[in-house]
C-alpha cells in the first residue's frame, strides 16, 4: 500500500512540513530571514490535514506540529519542533492506520544580511530521530538539512526564496540520499491585520521509482487577531504523483 513503509511514512512527514519550522508564516511552506528578537519567543501550532488517493488506496494523513522559537540575538534563533502524525489508508475493506510522534527536529536561524528591504539567512537543522521506526515514523538516525534563505520586503509585497538539502545518510538502494528542495513565496498586505499568501515548491523525491519530483502550491491567508497572536487558513494542491491531492491548513502563532 501507498507509503506503508518506514521510508514512505517518512516522505511523507517531510513533504507535509518542509521546512519543518520556521517558515515564513504557515500555511507557506517557504522560509523566509525573520528572527524573533533577543529575549523574544513564538510558539506556532499547526494542524495540516491531507488526502490522496492512488491506485485503488485512499490516503489521509493529519500532521500537528509544535514549534517553539526563541530569539538568543536579534539575528540568531534556535528552534524545537515536535510533530505528531497520523496516517490512514484505505484499500477496498482493508483500513490500517498509523499514530504517534515523529522525529523531533532542532535548529537555527541565522540572519547574516540585511540592508533595506533585503535580507539573507542560514538555517540549518537536525532530525532526531525520536519517533518509533517500527511504526514508520522515524528515520531512525539523525537527519541534518541545511536552507539558504532570502527575502525582499516592500510595502505591500513581500517576497521570500529558499534552497534546501536534506542529507539520508541511511538510504536504502530505493531512496535517494541527498534530497534537494526549492521554494518561492509571495505576501500581500491588505491591512495590518490581514496578509494574502502564496507559494509555490518542488523538491526531489525521496523513493527511486516514481515522478523525481514532488511539486506543490499553497494559497491561504494570515489574520493578525492581536500585534502577537496570528491565525492562518489555506489550502494545499499536489502538482506531482507523489505529492498528496489535496490538504487544508491551519495555525496559530503566538508572540511573547
Amino acid at each position: 500500500m501507498k507509503r506503508a513503509t518506514p521510508a514512505g511514512v517518512l516522505a511523507l512527514i517531510f513533504s507535509a512540513q518542509w521546512p519543518m519550522t520556521g517558515h515564513a508564516a504557515h500555511p507557506l511552506l517557504t522560509e523566509d530571514t525573520g528572527t524573533q528578537g533577543a529575549g523574544h519567543y513564538q510558539l506556532e501550532l499547526t494542524h495540516d490535514l491531507a488526502s490522496d488517493r492512488d491506485a485503488g488506496t485512499k490516503t489521509r494523513s493529519r500532521s500537528a506540529n509544535a514549534v517553539l522559537s526563541a530569539g538568543l540575538t536579534d539575528d540568531l534563533d534556535v528552534i524545537v519542533a515536535l510533530p505528531h502524525e497520523r496516517l490512514t489508508e484505505r484499500t477496498g475493506a482493508t483500513k490500517t492506520t498509523t499514530s504517534g510522534y515523529a522525529d523531533m527536529e532542532i535548529a537555527a536561524k541565522w540572519r547574516f544580511y540585511e540592508k533595506g528591504a533585503l535580507s539573507f539567512a542560514l538555517r540549518p537543522g537536525l532530525g532526531l530521530p525520536t519517533g518509533d521506526e517500527d511504526e514508520g515514523l522515524s528515520s531512525g538516525h539523525v537527519t541534518p538539512t541545511l536552507f539558504a534563505v532570502a527575502t525582499y520586503a516592500g510595502d505591500p509585497w513581500a517576497f521570500h526564496l529558499h534552497a534546501g538539502y536534506t542529507r539520508n545518510l541511511h538510504a536504502g538502494p530505493d531512496e535517494h540520499g541527498h534530497i534537494y528542495h526549492a521554494s518561492v513565496a509571495a505576501e500581500y498586505s491588505v491591512s495590518e491585520s490581514l496578509r494574502l499568501v502564496g507559494d509555490a515548491s518542488i523538491e526531489r523525491n525521496g523513493a527511486r521509482s516514481g515522478h523525481p519530483g514532488v511539486g506543490s502550491v499553497v494559497v491561504g491567508l494570515v489574520v493578525s487577531l492581536t500585534p502577537d497572536l496570528d491565525f492562518d487558513f489555506g489550502y494545499r494542491k499536489g502538482l506531482t504523483e507523489p505529492a498528496d491531492d489535496h490538504a487544508w491548513l491551519t495555525g496559530l502563532a503566538l508572540r511573547f
